[in-house]
């Protein structure tokens, strides 16, 4: 009800899922697709704004996101949803259990930020500087440290994934 532009979105990409067209949901866009497949969407535990790992499960590894173990990823959410129904679980973190999954053959939703790019991240530390602020444990400061150490690292392993992802699904 608060935001009725979802909707639209909403039957988009449960047109798109419907389709088995290749669809990759990222942060809200991985919501969106728990939501069109059924799951219910709600607040995480709490804020999980930072660099750190995701945990790969058995069929996480042996995915697309295998490029990412040991690799710190972006976090910037505050949501979290339950597993759709024929989803594959592919990773988690202490804070929200279900960060990544795929959905038949060419759909995969990832909660957190791989497209995230540290020469871009200032414009979110700028523009997100309230809800930083009011993130209890999370700091600008360490943001900027985290990006400069792991946002190059991020980057590469991302590409890979997406390659992999693409190459899978015959994109």
């Amino acid at each position: 009800d608060r935001y009725p532009f979802l909707a639209d979105e909403l039957r988009a990409v449960d047109a798109r899922l419907k389709t088995g067209r290749p669809t990759l949901g990222i942060c809200l866009g991985a919501q969106v697709m728990a939501r069109a497949l059924g799951a219910r969407i709600y607040p995480a535990p709490a804020k999980e704004i930072g660099w750190g790992a995701v945990t790969l499960t058995e069929s996480g590894k042996g995915s697309c996101l295998r490029h990412l173990e040991g690799a710190s990823v972006l976090h910037w959410h505050g949501d979290t949803f339950d597993l759709p129904s024929g989803a594959v679980h592919l990773a988690s973190t202490a804070v929200c259990a279900n960060q990544a999954f795929a959905y038949g053959p060419a759909a995969l939703a990832l909660q957190f930020h791989p497209e995230a790019n540290g020469d871009d991240l200032e414009r979110w530390f700028i523009g997100h500087a309230v809800e930083i602020a009011m993130a209890p444990g999370v700091d600008v400061g360490r943001l900027r440290a985290d990006t400069a150490r792991y946002g190059a690292s991020l980057t590469r392993a991302s590409v890979a994934l997406l390659n992999t992802w693409l190459n899978d699904i015959g994109a």
